[in-house]
């Protein structure tokens, strides 16, 4: 439903360019036949009700009409250097017996944690899109509910109508000739009228029902009704009604010559003073705007065909130009449908990768031979093809899409976190070399990859391969994957066994992140440490690169108050030292 409403603002956009180049163009004609300005509303109509168009350098918008889109709000557009992020499971001892409970795939754009990550961002943004979706559809149903039970009344209304001729009716209680029906339209006249009166009447009536007028405005209304938002589709509507009018008066006076000018408003002036007691009907004769058209009546005259012709042939070209999309919204649909294509399949690469399904990953290589050369511990068995041990299991996956050399090439770099049940996490960094076979509806094939397991952190390059992703230090949550848990209950465990050593690296902040980091060969120390609860520390590599790791302690809320019961409402009875995600995403220490 989002995406249909986000689709409905595009439209409504774009349209709202064309409604105020109509109202700019038919200014300029207001000496014209009406009948240019009346056409002119058909390029309105059309972008208000089709949710394409042909793709053109002619076209006369140079605006993107996918100019709102659910990631406008989350820096979600360009393909390099734009984090996507995924899980497959989660470590829960309690969710299964092998400690893997299923959590599904996420395939979203991953930023900061923190509150005002472009993550919440997108999450509020898409909250709103979903709020604003309800709010169209409760709109549209309280229009149509009043469009249906005022066509409903009137039919009622008009039952006891008395038929004069094949489609003319006359009707007590109504002052306003007007037409009603769709398939089968018929005239309805009040009874007092005149001989001459009826004559114009009837004139103007059936060039309405001639040219199919009551179909345009039953179509109008619908446009109204699905963008009702917009004020500008409410003016379009109503100057759409009054160009019609007025063109249908100028039709009338041609057939019947301009010697009926006077008599002719006359007529108008008359029905229009007795007022109308149909407020909703289709299109009626004398229905508002008496005195602007009585006014284009009194003076019109006859113009040269040349002249009219000649300016349709002009006003067809400008809504011709008006109707095509740019070339260049052509270009980034297609750009956005690539690369979602090449998401969509990275991800379920990755959550292959993750799930080690082998015969998954094979399909998903140009040939099994480049897979087992890209592949570690990829076998073959059974028919089939298993990939992978049990212990470390990548758990989460995090990936950047970049451009290859040529059209048909992409890259990918993905991101996992391997875990053990102690529990320990690593990062195994994949590169992956992509081809497309064809066309938009064909897939991807893998031609190539190879696998770095950065396990022993030895200099900041290697550091930052592993945790620089898309321009921010990222890592996974222990909090929210389940791992503080295992922490405490292995602590709980060396207790009651009289082993106090073995969790002791998660007791200081220095000794924490030299461990969940997996550092080697340098030197950690504790720059600050703010009442116990958070710490800056620094690590000093063998080559005398160093990074900053801010810390926090999950014994403490995170301000000033000890704690026995953190996120999940665990007991944590001792210092347990973790990377503060939050700050870290944010740039800091």
């Amino acid at each position: 439903m989002t995406a249909v409403f986000v689709r409905i603002l595009n439209m409504s956009l774009m349209a709202g360019y064309c409604i105020v180049a109509v109202i700019v163009l038919r200014f300029l004609l207001k000496r014209q036949a009406k009948i240019l300005s009346y056409l002119l509303w058909s390029v309105v109509l059309f972008r208000l009700l089709c949710p394409f168009s042909i793709t053109s350098s002619y076209s006369l918008l140079r605006i993107d009409p996918a100019v709102v889109s659910q990631e406008s709000f989350t820096d979600v557009g360009e393909t390099a250097g734009t984090v996507w992020h995924g899980k497959s499971y989660i470590f829960d001892e309690t969710a299964t017996g092998e400690g893997r409970g299923s959590d599904g795939i996420e395939a979203v754009p991953f930023a900061s944690s923190g509150e005002n990550g472009s993550w919440n961002q997108a999450e509020r943004w898409q909250r709103a899109i979903l709020i604003g979706a309800w709010v169209w559809l409760a709109g549209i149903g309280m229009l149509l509910g009043y469009s249906l039970w005022s066509m409903f009344g009137l039919r009622y209304f008009l039952s006891k109508a008395v038929l004069l001729d094949k489609d003319v009716y006359e009707a007590e209680g109504i002052s306003t000739p007007f037409i009603f029906g769709i398939v089968c339209p018929k005239i309805y006249l009040p009874p007092y009228l005149q001989p001459e009166e009826r004559r114009y009447v009837l004139a103007h009536e059936r060039i309405h029902i001639g040219r199919k007028d009551y179909l345009v405005k039953l179509i109008s209304w619908c446009a109204v009704c699905l963008h009702w938002f917009n004020p500008l589709v409410w003016i379009a509507f109503a100057l759409m009604e009054r160009d019609m009018e007025m063109s249908c008066d100028e039709a009338v006076l041609r057939s019947m010559g301009e010697d009926v000018k006077e008599a002719y408003s006359f007529t108008l002036l008359q029905l229009s003073s007795e007022g109308s007691v149909v407020g909703s009907s289709p299109i009626a004769f004398g229905e508002g705007n008496v005195k602007s058209r009585i006014q284009n009546i009194l003076g019109w005259h006859k113009k040269r065909i040349v002249t009219v012709v000649s300016l349709a042939v002009l006003l067809g070209i400008l809504v011709f130009g008006l109707a095509l999309n740019p070339a260049t919204s052509a270009d980034r649909e297609q750009r956005e449908a690539e690369e979602e294509l090449r998401r969509d399949f990275i991800t379920a690469y990755a959550n292959a990768f993750c799930e080690r399904d082998g015969n998954a990953l094979v399909g998903m290589y140009a040939n099994k031979w480049r897979a087992y050369e890209s592949l570690p511990d990829l076998e073959e068995a059974g028919g089939g093809y298993t990939f992978g041990i049990s212990s470390p299991w990548p758990d989460e996956f995090r990936f950047v899409l970049s451009e290859g050399e040529s059209e048909e090439e992409s890259r990918a770099e993905i991101w996992y976190y391997a875990w053990t049940s102690d529990p320990h996490v690593t990062v195994w960094k994949e590169y992956v070399q992509l081809y497309h076979l064809g066309g938009l509806g064909d897939p991807y094939r893998v031609t190539g990859g190879q696998i770095h397991y950065l396990d022993s952190i030895s200099s900041k390059i290697e550091f930052e391969e592993a945790y620089l992703i898309g321009g921010k230090y990222q890592f996974t949550d222990y909090v929210e994957r389940g791992f503080l848990e295992g922490i405490l209950a292995q602590a709980e465990y060396d207790r009651e066994n009289g082993d106090f050593d073995r969790n002791a690296a998660y007791r200081n902040p220095d000794t924490a992140a030299v461990w969940i980091f997996n550092l080697n060969g340098g030197r950690c120390e504790t720059l600050s440490n703010v009442s116990g609860m958070q710490a800056t520390v620094e690590y000093t590599f063998a080559d005398g690169s160093s990074v900053q790791i801010p810390m926090y302690n999950v014994r403490y809320d995170g301000m000033t108050i000890a704690t026995e019961e953190p996120e999940g409402g665990l007991q944590v009875t001792e210092d347990v030292w973790l990377p503060d995600l939050h700050v870290w995403n944010a740039g800091a220490p």
